[in-house]
């Protein structure tokens, strides 16, 4: 009977073991998942644009990021456009030209303008088509992110298009990125990135209109202030959120918020 009782013993001693290692594991794998920025990338057409276009070379003529293209001798601007700062209108006048810019090297608009296509021959960089090199995903996410960079998809009259110009203002995308959904390592924060606005871990964060206002007014919420675990983080992360009290009013805030769920809901 003693020896019964030892074996059981030593049963329930390793089963317990082995379910506090199953249980640290799986505590493990949910801290990757909740901190791994691939995740946040892998779910916005933006972000996974910005790989695309990482891949395909567009930022060694367009900038880094694509806002800043490199000199062009002979062409008329005198450097490659990058995707900001306007260029979008100039260069196309719907959605599908940025496709044949990208499939093909030209829209089909300027490829019947004899002159322009003579002077496009004469300068030392062209825009190489990309046809066969990416897939329809692939094309669609570079189009997104295209257009986020630019801008080229205005908010709606009001307090979302108020609010925009209140974040280019503030400096509110350096950190959030392009229409705030950029996605910036931030170590030592509750998630390792900054969210992008669009993204579900953003919620997590902003649980509620309250919360953004502090968020903005004061670089972080009560909910987490309060919390111990939570709070480690707010003191521990590289890169803090500015409080905007004193700068920004609580109508300006409201307008701001505006602004970030017109974007959230541009997917």
């Amino acid at each position: 009977m003693a020896i019964v009782d030892r074996m059981r013993s030593r049963a329930l001693l390793l089963a317990g073991l082995l379910l506090l290692i199953a249980s640290g594991e799986a505590l493990a794998l949910g801290l990757i998942w909740f901190r791994n920025p691939e995740r946040a990338r892998a779910a916005s057409p933006v972000l996974r644009g910005a790989g695309v276009a990482e891949r395909m070379g567009c930022f060694s003529c367009h900038g880094p990021g694509g806002v800043a293209g490199v000199p062009n001798p002979r062409s008329k601007p005198g450097d490659v456009p990058s995707w900001v700062g306007g260029n979008y209108m100039m260069y196309n006048e719907s959605p599908d030209e940025i496709r044949e810019w990208i499939l093909d090297g030209v829209p089909r608009r300027l490829l019947a303008d004899e002159a322009d296509m003579r002077r496009r021959g004469r300068q030392l960089i062209s825009m190489p088509p990309f046809r066969g090199r990416m897939s329809a995903g692939d094309l669609d996410d570079l189009v997104a992110y295209v257009q986020s960079v630019s801008g080229a998809i205005a908010a709606p009259e009001g307090p979302a298009a108020e609010g925009r110009s209140l974040a280019v203002e503030h400096g509110c995308f350096g950190c959030h990125g392009p229409e705030g959904r950029g996605l910036l390592r931030n170590p030592g924060s509750f998630k390792g990135f900054v969210p992008p606005w669009d993204s579900e871990d953003y919620r997590e964060l902003v649980a509620s209109p309250e919360e953004f206002r502090e968020w903005v007014a004061h670089g972080e919420t009560r909910r987490f202030r309060d919390n111990p675990a939570a709070a480690h983080f707010l003191d521990a992360q590289a890169i803090r959120m500015p409080a905007f009290e004193g700068l920004l009013t609580d109508p300006e805030i409201e307008k701001l918020r505006a602004y970030v769920e017109w974007v959230r809901t541009r997917r």
